[in-house]
């Protein structure tokens, strides 16, 4: 099972996104002004496909259920943790570092209203880019 459409794979991240951003943002606004991290971006890995995590239920097209847990890993990385740490070993990840890099340096992101975010999936899909905050960044530093 596979999502060929741009626009389908657009909305199944959007999903995917949707289901975990109430963690996701607490921990990204924690890990960059708690600890002291600063401007960098969240990483969301999974060892599931696009398709997979897309579907609201962990029921595959043919009505079995899947036999592995849906489920994503989070990391709050600076550009200089995923240089040392992920470009050096991972190509898929190396060929969006300009994009990334843009977004985080010099795009302008308010750090109070939006969170840049780094998606990779088992499938070989790559995304950037800049969601809002939700809660937004006062729930979230509290």
């Amino acid at each position: 099972m596979t999502i060929a459409n741009p626009i389908d794979r657009l909305t199944a991240r959007n999903d995917i996104w949707h289901r975990v951003r109430f963690y996701a943002c607490p921990y990204a606004i924690h890990k960059s002004s708690t600890q002291g991290l600063g401007r960098g971006f969240l990483f969301l890995q999974s060892t599931c496909t696009l398709a997979q995590l897309s579907l609201p239920q962990p029921v595959s097209s043919d009505g079995r259920r899947m036999a592995e847990t849906r489920s994503v890993l989070l990391h709050f990385l600076t550009l200089g943790e995923y240089d040392s740490e992920l470009c050096r070993d991972d190509f898929e990840l190396a060929c969006v570092r300009d994009e990334l890099k843009r977004m985080v340096e010099e795009g302008g992101y308010d750090e109070t209203k939006e969170l840049v975010v780094l998606m990779r999936l088992r499938c070989g899909h790559v995304a950037v880019g800049k969601v809002p905050l939700v809660p937004d960044y006062g729930i979230c530093v509290s």
